[in-house]
This record gives structure tokens, sequence and C-alpha cells, in this order.
């Protein structure tokens, strides 16, 4: 039986105006994609209300209106209108939780950013609590329990809330599961350079040995670059220079060992202006410790050479990087457009 004309035009109705509704919201929500990468972010919350208000299950509006709150927050600022941005910002970030299905790549990418937001908010003050964090922190690990920025996560959470043999434990997980990656092992020794466990004295200390033998090792996954040895270089320095606890003796020993390290940098890349700066800082730490005045003399002589010196690199690695802009610059502009 063929259906009257006015019958099925009854129920074209409601699909033409719910084409209608996702098309207006799909253009609120790229109005206030531009709002917010202009930083207009008052502008990007209305534009991404009026996205959820025609579409109340558009997970990515959602998320994106709790991120334009919560860019206009300002921690410290306790006064009512700052805290209900923050408000404002955990319950667009909680709603898009509630209807994303994660039935699209991007779904779920705004997934893990929504719980990686609310993991951060929980983690400091005014909202700083440990079991919602945790909470928000154990489900993005869920959602992708081998990805390192899901753990990091995780481990950043424990480390922020005193818990450090949880936040050691996931560390060398971390490590453990990536043993090619240099940038798990810097991690790791990254936790051991921080001055959270306590000596006999009880004054707060790190665990400086297992740091750098742990950060030596991540240099050698990796013998060509130079920016391993580099950093190995930087641990010992700051190590020499800030610790008060250390005898003449033992800075001695930690500045010598930065200058060996930095001397393998630079024997991988000579202009490496970074190195030879440290290189001359260290100098300086050797002089102070030195008991000898005319050696100490000689390597503050040697570490004003090495001031000088780093910085003329610096200077010429500056240059070279801008007229290689310029360069580049000029040979998009006398590139024919595409089509032309």
């Amino acid at each position: 039986m063929k259906m009257p004309s006015r019958a099925l035009g009854f129920l074209l109705v409601p699909f033409l105006a719910a084409g209608c509704t996702q098309v207006q919201a799909k253009q609120a929500f790229k109005d206030g994609n531009k709002a917010y990468k202009e930083e207009d972010f008052k502008k990007a919350v209305v534009k991404y209300g009026a996205a959820v208000e025609k579409d109340p299950n558009f997970a990515e509006a959602w998320f994106y209106l709790g991120s334009a709150h919560n860019a206009m927050y300002r921690p410290g600022k306790d006064n009512p209108e700052n805290l209900a941005r923050l408000e404002e910002a955990i319950k667009a970030y909680q709603k898009s939780l509630e209807v994303n299905q994660g039935e699209t790549e991007n779904q779920k990418k705004v997934k893990l950013n929504t719980l990686a937001a609310l993991t951060a908010i929980y983690s400091e003050e005014p909202k700083r609590d440990y079991d919602t964090a945790y909470k928000y922190a154990e489900q993005l690990v869920a959602e992708n329990p081998t990805d390192p920025k899901n753990l990091y996560a995780m481990a950043n959470l424990y480390e922020k809330f005193e818990k450090v043999d949880d936040a050691e434990r996931m560390y060398k997980q971390i490590a453990e599961s990536n043993p090619n990656d240099p940038k798990a092992c810097g991690a790791l020794a990254g936790f051991y350079n921080k001055p959270l466990w306590k000596d006999e004295s009880g004054a707060n200390r790190s665990k400086f040995t297992e740091a750098v033998t742990i950060l030596d090792r991540c240099a050698q996954l990796a013998p060509n670059d130079p920016s391993g040895y580099q950093k190995v270089a930087t641990f010992y320095w700051d190590k020499a220079y800030r610790d008060p606890l250390l005898s003449d003796a033992e800075k001695l020993v930690f500045a010598q060992k930065g200058l060996d390290a930095v001397d393998k940098a630079l024997a991988l890349k000579p202009d490496y202006f970074e190195a030879v700066i440290f290189k001359g800082l260290l100098m300086r730490e050797k002089a102070k410790a030195t008991p000898d005045p005319k050696l100490k003399q000689q390597y503050l002589d040697e570490a004003v050479t090495l001031a000088k010196q780093g910085q003329e690199l610096r200077k010429q690695a500056e240059a070279a990087a801008a007229a290689a802009a310029a360069a580049n610059a000029l040979a998009a502009a006398a590139s024919p457009a595409p089509g032309s």
C-alpha cells in the first residue's frame, strides 16, 4: 500500500530536524575550535556550549568545553569566579566521559585526554584527592596498559602523593618494559635524582648513585648521540654545585666524572655549545674544591675560556639556524602554488 504523501512528510520532519541540529552542532564546534586556537577561551566556551546544547552526546565538544574553562582557571586564586571555572571544567569533562562511546579513534583519544585532565585536576589543590585522582588514572591505564604516557601519568600521581615505593615500582616497570628506550631509562634516572628518601637524620636525599648509574646506561643505548653523555655531565654538575653536605674531596670526584662525561659528548660533536658551557661550569666546581692555589687559578682560567667558547658557539648555531630558516622561507615563497 502506498503511503500518503502527508504521512510521509510527517515522518520525514523529525529526521530532517535531527540532521539540521547535527549540522548546527558541528558548525558551533568548528567555531569553538577556531576561538580555542586563538586563545579566545570565553568565546570558545560559548561556541562549545552551543554545540553540546544542539547535540548533548557530542563527547568531543564536552571535552573542549571543559578544556576552555580549565584554560581560564588560575591556580591559587580562590575567588568565586575562578573556582567556578574549575567546577565547570570538571562537569564538562565528566559529561564527556559519560557520553563518549569510544567508537572512533578520535573519541578514544578524547577519552584518554579527558581522563588525564581529571587526574591532573584531582592531583592539585584545591581539588587534591588521592582516591579520586587514582580512580581516573586507573581508568587511563586500563584504556591502554602498555602506553608509556599513561604509565607515566600513574607514576607522576604516586610521586605527587608521596607514595614513593609505588612511584619507583612504576618507573622501573616502564624502564624494564622499554629496555632500549633512552626516555624511559632517563625518567627512572630523573626519579632517583629527586630528594624523596629520608636519611638517618631525617633529611630528604636522592639516590644519586642509582641515578647516575642508570643515566650512564641510558647514554650507552644511543652511543652516537652526544646528548646522553651531556645529560650525565649535568647530573654530576648539579650534585657538585648544589649538595652542601659534600666534602671537597667528593666534589672533586663528581666534577671530574662530569668532565669525563662531557668530553665524551664533545668527542662526538666538537661544536656542541651546551657541552662546552657545562664543561666550564664543571671546571669552576673543580676549582672550588681544589686546595692547591695554582691549580685553582688554572681551573678558573680554563672555565672562563670555556664559557667564552661556549657563548661564541651558541651565537654561531643561532646564526646558522636563522639563515636556514630564512632560506627555507625564501624557497617556499619561490615555489609555485599547487595546481599552478
